[in-house]
């Protein structure tokens, strides 16, 4: 899978080394210098010093052939700005955006963001209603394309589930999926680190196929 971040702060910085651990190919837009340079030094030659919701730049990293966009800057209007181009002008399945203001959250629903992460909760889009066990994880999921096998797929952590107290190096991850991105439950990031804990009201976001998010799933709610 090809994806393009926008923003490497700490949620991108995470997000290009889950993905790239897990066999995907990544490229990072960031501006800064300092934050670019940190990417290249870790990771090597993913990085573009540039700006994610220009075109020209987009056009460049090939984004006609990504799967996939994340826009995890710290500044609303190039997290929108970038998936609209995504969307409008290379025709990408699917586009996840961070809202920093809760407030921005009802407009890039409505500029058709597929999934939109805010600091208070992650909301994927299109989903049909579910009434979660309250003794298990409950599981979200949406397909990156229409025709796709690989889904987007969320985790919350219920009172009571086995998963609680362990670390992100002992899920027991199928082949071919990675976890994105970790949020506990006030909304806050947590680092992708092996030793991070899973705790009561985190969320979990993880990438992989239909056959993956049922071996997961059975996983996570034995």
């Amino acid at each position: 899978m090809y994806v393009l971040i926008l923003g490497c702060g700490t949620i991108g910085y995470n997000l290009a080394s889950e993905l790239l651990a897990s066999g995907n190919e990544v490229l990072v837009f960031e501006p800064d210098l300092a934050r670019y340079s940190s990417v290249v030094n870790t990771f090597g030659s993913i990085a573009l010093q540039a700006d994610g919701t220009n075109p020209d730049s987009l056009e460049k990293a090939g984004i006609r052939r990504a799967d996939l966009l994340i826009a995890v800057t710290g500044d609303d209007s190039s997290n929108l700005i970038g998936c609209q181009v995504a969307k409008l002008s290379f025709n990408i399945p699917k586009t996840i955006a961070l809202v920093n203001n809760p407030e921005n959250e009802i407009l890039f629903q409505k500029l058709g963001v597929d999934v939109i992460i805010n600091h208070t909760d992650v909301i994927l889009q299109d989903l049909e209603d579910s009434i979660p066990d309250s003794h298990k994880p409950s599981f979200f999921e949406m397909p990156l394309s229409e025709n796709s096998h690989r889904k987007i797929f969320r985790v919350h952590v219920e009172l009571e589930s086995n998963v609680i107290g362990i670390k992100i190096s002992e899920i027991q991850l199928p082949e071919d999926t990675s976890l994105l991105m970790m949020i506990d439950g006030r909304g806050n990031s947590k680092m992708l680190d092996s030793n991070t804990t899973i705790d009561i009201g985190d969320e979990l976001i993880f990438i992989g196929d239909e056959d993956s998010i049922r071996v997961l799933n059975n996983w996570l709610t034995m």
